[in-house]
């Protein structure tokens, strides 16, 4: 293996510690806990090469979000010749999936983000998560119009970025604890659903009610339980 092969595998290595440190002490403590000096002393290296590798505090959530956003695209790479309704729903159910394995450390990010402002559009960053978001969603919309589920009476840039917009006032809610991972998941499912409708194919928009109504029996049994 060449020195150069070497020595980006040992800065990967070095980044990744620190990321899950990071990952740890803000689902730990949130935030305000992470300190830049104690993550180096956690990850074995310096101050310096945080720096180096990955930038500031802020630059450390950034890094933090962008990860599971990636995941949640990798994820998705499987659904991308799946039917549209099935792309629709994963964007929900895989993105809901990850931020149950670590709800306390999601949350926390979530809340950071806010205030370092990383869903901002006046934000330079490359990989912009709500733009990126929104995609998701169009990708969807357009897999439907190819497949004759939707008529093309509403722009599928424009449909996605409503049901991206119904998508992170669920984000924003669970964050903030007014509803759990599950109601999570269901509103923005129905959301999606509702936002389909809007454009569907008569025999589209059956599927999509009686997709509504599983939701609804679904959510009537588990308050029953």
């Amino acid at each position: 293996m060449a020195d150069s092969d070497t020595r980006s595998i040992n800065k990967q290595r070095r980044r990744d510690a620190i990321l899950g440190e990071a990952q740890r002490v803000i689902g730990d403590e949130g935030f305000d806990a992470l300190n830049l000096r104690a993550l180096a002393d956690a990850a074995s290296v310096t101050v310096p090469t945080i720096y180096n590798l990955i930038g500031s505090k802020d630059a450390v959530l950034m890094a933090l979000v962008e990860r599971a956003v990636v995941r949640i695209e990798e994820q998705l790479e499987d659904f991308e010749s799946a039917p549209a309704i099935d792309q629709a729903e994963a964007v929900v159910i895989q993105s809901t999936d990850i931020f149950a394995d670590d709800e306390n450390f999601y949350r926390a990010a979530m809340i950071a983000g806010e205030q370092v402002g990383f869903h901002s559009r006046e934000r330079l960053d490359a990989h912009w998560i709500d733009e990126r978001s929104t995609q998701m969603a169009a990708n969807a919309c357009r897999a439907g119009l190819r497949e004759g589920l939707l008529r093309g009476t509403i722009d599928s840039d424009m449909l996605g970025s409503q049901m991206y917009a119904i998508y992170r006032t669920c984000l924003h809610d669970w964050v903030h604890q007014r509803i759990s991972i599950a109601e999570f998941r269901h509103n923005a499912l129905q959301g999606f659903y509702v936002c389909l409708a809007a454009d569907a194919t008569p025999e589209f928009h059956a599927e999509l009610v009686k997709k509504i109504e599983q939701l609804g029996r679904t959510d009537t049994s588990a308050k029953a339980a």
